[in-house]
C-alpha cells in the first residue's frame, strides 16, 4: 500500500490497510470479511475490488488518520484513492469508474460502505435506528391526535441527520446517505417521511407495532 502515513498510525484502526501487503487479497488478511457476500461481489469489470476495500477502510473506519488528517472529505476520498493504488491517467485525474464510486453513484460500492460502516459501528446503527423510531412513532402519534409533540420533531430529526452524517465520518455525500437509509428501509424500519405519507394515504401503519414498541 502506497501511504504517507507509517504503521504505527495506522494500528488503531479495526481494520488496518496498512496490513495488506501489495498483490495480496484483503479477504487473505482479513478472512473474517468473507462472511459478508457483498465485500466480494465485484464494483465492476475495471474496477479492482481489492483497492475498493482498502479504499473503503481508509475512509470509513471510525478510527482512519485520514479523517483526522483531511477534514475536507472529498479530499479524503482522492488521498485515500491515490493512496491505496488507483492510477490517474496523464491529465492527472481518475477513471470514469473511480470518480463514479468515490462520488457514490456505484450501487455496489454504495452496499459495501454501508455494510461495513453498519459492521463495526453498532452502537452507532443501533441509536440511529432507535431515533428513528421515536421520530415515526411521533409522527403517527401527531396524526392520529394522540399527542401534540410536533415540538420534539425537529429536534429528533436534526440529531438524525447529524448521527447519520457522523456515521458515515462526515460524508455528507446524499447518494451513501440515501442508501444507509435504503438499507435499514429493507429492514423494515420505514425511515423514509415519503414512504411514511405513501402508507398512511393507503390507510397502513407506517411502523410496525413491533417497531414502536
Amino acid at each position: 500500500m502506497k501511504t504517507q502515513f507509517n504503521d504505527r498510525e495506522f494500528k488503531e484502526m479495526i481494520f488496518n490497510p496498512a496490513k495488506v501487503p501489495d498483490d495480496v487479497s484483503v479477504f487473505k488478511v482479513y478472512p473474517e470479511l468473507k462472511k459478508y457476500k457483498i465485500f466480494q461481489k465485484s464494483p465492476g469489470e475495471t474496477i479492482d475490488n481489492n483497492l475498493v476495500m482498502l479504499w473503503i477502510m481508509c475512509m470509513y473506519d471510525k478510527r482512519t488518520p485520514y479523517r483526522l488528517k483531511y477534514k475536507d472529505v472529498l479530499q479524503r476520498k482522492i488521498e485515500a484513492a491515490h493512496d491505496v493504488g488507483f492510477k490517474t491517467t496523464d491529465k492527472g485525474i481518475f477513471e470514469d469508474p473511480v470518480e463514479d464510486f468515490m462520488k457514490c453513484k456505484n450501487p455496489i460500492v454504495n452496499a459495501k460502505i454501508v455494510e461495513f460502516v453498519r459492521m463495526h459501528r453498532s452502537f452507532k446503527y443501533s441509536y440511529l435506528v432507535a431515533i428513528e423510531n421515536s421520530y415515526y412513532t411521533i409522527i403517527l402519534e401527531v396524526m392520529s391526535g394522540v399527542t401534540k409533540r410536533t415540538s420534539e420533531l425537529k429536534g429528533i430529526q436534526e440529531d438524525l441527520e447529524n448521527t447519520l452524517i457522523e456515521m458515515l465520518n462526515e460524508d455528507n455525500n446524499p447518494y451513501i446517505k440515501e442508501a444507509v437509509l435504503r438499507y435499514m428501509e429493507d429492514e423494515r424500519l420505514q425511515l423514509r417521511p415519503e414512504s411514511v405519507a405513501l402508507k398512511l394515504l393507503n390507510n397502513e401503519h407506517p411502523v410496525t407495532p413491533e417497531e414502536i414498541q
